[in-house]
């Protein structure tokens, strides 16, 4: 059996890797380092553990900026756990490390909502708290453990469907990307742009009411319209609060999607053509811009949508904004002389000939285009480079346009029904207005189809070694396949945990007639019997103990003497013993003298199989 030290240890490294999207590179390497030292046996100084700590903790404020976060707290208490153990010298230091990991997996909890995890932290509760015993040097009864389930989860179980509910009790983590990462932002700064690695964090998890095709999987977040030439920042003019509805169902063809959020941010997302966006109580119908602004105050975690891939957005008549493009007049120039079409349709097909003709190209690491003119010359960009360029074109020959952050793709689970939408998906393209309607354009679509038709995910999966993610073991489908399935039963868990919110609360309330304000006394009453009722049992649950295995052994004795016919129980402890020695067993007088002799040490020095022994007479 392995011993109490490495199976923190063990804890500690599933840990590390169930948290892989919260912990730093530099915890990860400080959590390696500090495991092997132990594995191999090697003392570390003081001085050397100082250097360590300082330096993992300045990656810390390299990383974030900041030391006040939430995910930085949970890398910082991950590296003080480890120090504990490479310093490990006193019981102190062993009790330190006992409560510091029931801390840090209970700090986890908070980022990682899977029932995976909730098995996770089960299993090393259970481990740590049984070594814990050990430690004190108390014996481990798992009957124990039952006991205490018994009176706690029913509890548990009343406070959770009961308590009102809070709206967001676990907290976003932040939905921007790291530096040099594929991620969504709701602007489009394209020149700051230079390369990004893959970046497989989730963003959110939708269940749709039917199948979708490859090329209806844009998810629409931001709807952007000035722009500086170049770069497309979020004005509010772009803003859209929505308009209050009093109810709404799916029609036809429309998609009915159910959002489960991941990570922070300023917009819903939907599929799009979104129509109307609903969150508790609150139905909001959509406007020419069909992107909602989420309160900064009232992060949504979950929400539905209605959407209907297939219809076009209408206006009436666009804004003027939709036209202004802060070029110069030499790309103006440039763009008179290359481009022609008096239509979407014609310029369109002028823009992807000039592509074809001039070998323009998809890249992940494109260098830095400051312009538009300098990104004509270099041919090589990402989806925001050609989404930017294309709506410039557009615009200055007549076409108000305007760009529209989001994703595009997302894993489908087929066991679940879900798709799961992760940073790799995030994706801009266009819309240009024409004869009262705005028309989705996507320029990468022109130049990598594989894009559209397998999702970002997969496409970086089976793209050449330029856009290749940094992983070294592939794995065959039918492990893909166990994959997806146990993450059928995180999503049917946590989305059966999720709806038992405010509204489900009330629900309940209104079918056994029972108001919300009467929580306010049904509640404390429900704890004071509760408190009476445990105080009862701990005190009958101590005068039990109090009769200790001695008084049992003479208890047990006596039944199976009875079986046999001698009463004892009823007469005094001389008689007694003048009845054992007329009976003339000698196995018997053998454990009645044990018995007597133990009577004058409170039951001690007795025998390991005296139990064994008195049962089997």
């Amino acid at each position: 059996m392995l011993k109490a030290d490495w199976k923190q240890n063990i804890i500690l490294v599933v840990f590390s890797l169930l948290m892989f999207e919260v912990l730093t590179k530099a915890t990860f390497a400080f959590v390696a380092i500090g495991i092997l030292l132990v594995f191999f046996n090697i003392r570390t100084t003081k001085l050397i553990r100082n250097i360590l700590a300082v330096g993992v903790f300045v990656s810390y404020w390299l990383t974030y900026g900041k030391i006040i976060d939430p995910e930085v707290g949970l890398n910082f208490l991950t590296s003080i756990i480890v120090l504990k153990i490479l310093e490990k010298e006193t019981v102190r230091d062993r009790y330190m490390i006992f409560f510091g990991l029931i801390l840090l997996i209970s700090a986890g909890s908070l980022f990682e909502r899977t029932l995976t995890y909730v098995i996770f932290f089960a299993i090393s509760f259970f481990i740590l708290v049984r070594d814990f015993y050990s430690y004190l040097g108390q014996k481990w009864r798992l009957k124990e453990l039952g006991k205490a389930l018994i009176w706690t989860l029913p509890l548990s179980a009343l406070l959770f469907f009961f308590v009102p509910r809070l709206i967001n009790p676990i907290p976003f983590q932040e939905g921007k990307p790291g530096v040099g990462e594929i991620g969504y932002t709701p602007d489009v700064s394209v020149s700051e742009i230079e390369s990004l690695v893959g970046n497989q964090t989730p963003v959110f998890q939708v269940l749709v009411n039917r199948s979708l095709n490859q090329n209806e999987l844009y998810w629409r977040g931001n709807t952007l319209s000035y722009n500086d030439g170049w770069n497309w920042p979020v004005m509010v003019q772009d803003k859209e609060t929505g308009r209050p509805l009093l109810g709404t169902a799916p029609l036809g063809q429309e998609v009915l999607q159910n959002f489960r959020v991941f990570t922070r941010s300023e917009y819903f997302f939907s599929l799009d053509v979104p129509r109307t966006i609903s969150f508790g109580k609150n139905i909001a119908g959509l406007g020419p811009l069909r992107s909602l602004e989420q309160r900064r105050w009232n992060q949504v975690q979950k929400y539905q949508v209605i959407s209907d891939p297939r219809v076009l957005i209408s206006e009436a008549v666009p804004a003027s904004h939709y036209l202004q493009t802060g070029l110069t007049r030499v790309e103006k120039n440039f763009i008179q002389e290359n481009f022609k079409g008096n239509n979407i349709s014609e310029l369109r097909s002028s823009i992807q000939d000039y592509f074809d003709k001039n070998k323009f190209s998809y890249s992940l690491s494109p260098g830095r285009s400051q312009n538009f003119m300098e990104f004509m010359n270099r041919k090589i960009g990402l989806c925001s480079h050609y989404a930017s360029s294309v709506a410039l074109i557009m615009r200055t020959q007549g076409i108000p346009t305007r760009l529209v952050s989001g994703f595009l793709g997302g894993s489908y689970n087929h066991f679940a029904g879900f798709y799961m939408v992760s940073q790799n998906d995030a994706h801009v393209w266009l819309e240009a207005f024409e004869g009262g309607q705005w028309q989705r354009l996507d320029p990468t679509e022109w130049l990598v189809p594989e894009r559209v038709s397998l999702g970002g995910e997969a496409f970086m999966e089976v793209a050449d070694s330029s856009f290749r993610m940094n992983s070294f073991i592939r794995l065959p489908g039918v492990f893909k396949d166990m994959k997806l399935w146990f993450e059928q039963w995180d999503f049917l868990f946590y989305q059966w945990l999720e709806e038992i919110d405010y509204q489900a609360q009330e629900a309940w309330f209104s079918k056994i007639n029972f108001k919300r304000q009467w929580l306010f006394t049904f509640l404390p009453m429900v704890m004071v019997v509760f408190m009476l009722v445990y105080s009862w049992f701990i005190s009958t649950r101590k005068r039990n103990l109090d009769e200790s295995e001695f008084h049992e052994l003479w208890r047990i004795f006596y039944s199976k003497m009875s079986s046999k016919g001698l009463k004892l129980s009823n007469i005094s402890m001389n008689d007694a013993d003048k009845v054992i020695r007329e009976y003339d067993r000698p196995e018997i007088t053998l454990i009645w003298n044990e018995l007597i002799d133990s009577s004058f040490n409170n039951g001690k020095a007795l025998s390991k199989n005296l139990k064994k022994r008195i049962q089997r007479l």
